[in-house]
Parts: structure tokens; sequence; C-alpha cells
């Protein structure tokens, strides 16, 4: 009776002894003992995993709805390339701030990947340009123009969010 008392006192101590970080833990991983994966469930390693992955999922899916907002505002931009000279500023400048707030966010949350920072640039690059452009809608082919470029900057943000993985 008191020896296996003292076995499980002993084995529960052995268990709190060994202390095991977040970092270490991984709950797809079948090789570990059955004392790691105590660590790790009564430490909470695998419940700060699932609340790392959860704000992971969290940031993502920001990102996906600013991708989508750009895009949204994109299309708006292209079919109402028609429209009067003040509308399509009042639409040109919430374009931009979507796209400089997503361009923020992904330098922030990318800031170590040279690929994806070089791609932001020419984004922003892109963005410049377009501003810098006469802002007159008066013939055909300025509307045409202006839909081209729209269509190519479309492109470019849609080249971005699929090498980021977001779709």
């Amino acid at each position: 009776m008191y020896l296996r008392l003292s076995l499980c006192i002993l084995a529960l101590l052995s268990v709190g002894g060994c202390a095991t970080t977040a970092s270490q833990c991984n709950a797809s991983d079948s090789d570990v003992s059955m004392i790691k994966k105590l660590n790790c469930d009564y430490g909470g390693g695998y419940s700060e995993q699932v609340r790392n992955s959860e704000q992971a999922l969290v940031d993502a899916r920001e990102q996906n709805r600013q991708f989508n907002d750009v895009y949204a505002q994109l299309s708006a931009q292209q079919t109402s390339t028609r429209q009067d000279l003040a509308t399509v500023q009042r639409q040109q400048a919430s374009l931009e701030k979507s796209l400089n707030g997503l361009l923020a966010t992904l330098k922030a949350r990318h800031a170590n990947k040279r690929d994806v920072q070089q791609q932001i640039a020419g984004l922003e690059q892109r963005m410049k340009a377009s501003q810098s452009a006469p802002a007159s809608m008066a013939n055909a082919a300025q509307v045409e123009a202006r839909k081209q470029e729209l269509k190519a900057l479309q492109q470019q943000v849609s080249r971005l969010q699929l090498s980021l993985g977001y779709e």
C-alpha cells in the first residue's frame, strides 16, 4: 500500500519537475513520451499553441478581409470610370486609404520576407504613379487607359495575395 503511494508520489514529482515550454509541445507528434505529453497538457503548452494558431487565423482573416475590400473598391472604380470627376476622386481616396492600410499591415507582419517587401514596394510605386496621372477623364481613350491601369493594379494585388497564401 505504502509502496504504491510512494511510487505515485514519485511519478508525480518527476512529471512536475520537467518543465516544458510551449515551443517544445507539438500535439501532432506521436513519438513523444507520456510524461512529456502530460507536461504539455498540464503546463499549458498545448493550449498556448491553440491560442497562437487561433490568433494567426484571426490575423489571416483580417488581412483577407482587407484584400477583399481593396478588390471591391478596384472593381467599383473600374465600372464607374465614366462617372463625374468628384465621385472618381472620392473613390480613389477611399481605395488609397484601404490599400495603404493593407500594405502597412503586410509590411509589419512580413517585415522579414524580402520578396514580400519588394512586392509591396512595387505596389506603392504603382499607386504613386496612379496618383500623379492626370485626373481628367474627358475622352474615351483616357477612360480606357484608367481601366487598364486599375486592372494592372488589381492583378498585382492578386499576385501579392497569392504569394502570401491567401485566397
